[in-house]
């Protein structure tokens, strides 16, 4: 496993690039509606090229830098069956509200599939790869987990801009940090950070099926009462509990 004392600072400076390329192309394409039908839109009507512009940025760095130790070798299968059970009847849900009201035509299906495809693979070579990755170098193993999901959620925050509601983002972004811990607690028990890019696409996957058909619908201008804050919580907490399950014998 390679290791330099300036990994950390080419790692939070290839963060910087990654997430520069993603808002800036992003910004480009965003058209003026806002709101979650401006997300879902994106993602259903075209190519997400402000995630591919990342990738790019990932690819160039993780050459440049040699980091071969971004666990990108194959998952232990028989692990992965173990592993995966749970978090995959937690997505039924989703999946069964989607088919129940309707699925999107074969066009926006197939880029939604595509798109959630290229968003996973991005987020988790960036967090659950090279920052991880980083951070275990500098820190003891339940600090870079922590720190990790930490600032996954963080930038989640940056959602406002799409959903012109702050509290929203917010509430989405602690979201995604307990859903962060899940995903690498999979990429460890699993050895290999496809483990996790699978299952981010599904579970990112199952919400837009339902949010195509709800994004029709745009969120009242009227504050929204309380409850709908924590409603993303709770949707994710079995996963939060069953990650830090996963790793409660995590060593360093």
């Amino acid at each position: 496993m390679p290791d330099t004392p300036n990994r950390l600072p080419k790692a939070l400076a290839t963060l910087l690039a990654w997430l520069a390329v993603t808002i800036v192309v992003g910004t480009l394409l965003r058209p003026a509606s806002g709101g979650i039908e401006e997300i879902v839109g994106l993602l259903s009507n075209g190519m997400a090229w402000n995630v591919l512009a990342a990738l790019t940025v990932l690819a160039l760095a993780t050459r440049a830098f040699g980091w071969s130790d971004l666990g990108f070798g194959p998952p232990k299968g028989w692990v992965v069956a173990r592993l995966v059970w749970f978090p995959l009847l937690t997505l039924l849900p989703f999946y069964a509200i989607g088919f129940a009201i309707g699925l999107p035509p074969g066009r926006a299906l197939l880029f939604l599939a595509l798109n959630t495809t290229l968003v996973a693979l991005s987020e988790e070579w960036m967090f659950r790869g090279v920052l991880f990755q980083a951070l275990r170098h500098r820190l003891r193993i339940w600090s870079a987990v922590a720190l990790t999901s930490v600032l996954f959620g963080a930038i989640h925050v940056l959602n406002a801009f799409a959903l012109g509601n702050i509290r929203l983002a917010t509430a989405q972004a602690v979201a995604a940090m307990m859903t962060g811990l899940l995903l690498l607690a999979l990429r460890l028990r699993s050895g290999s950070i496809w483990t996790a890019v699978v299952y981010h696409m599904a579970w990112n996957f199952g919400i837009l099926l339902v949010a195509y058909e709800t994004a029709q619908h745009p969120l009242p201008q009227d504050e929204l009462p309380a409850t709908a804050y924590l409603v993303p919580l709770l949707v994710v907490l079995p996963n939060f509990l069953y990650g830090l399950i996963l790793l409660r014998k995590l060593r360093d």
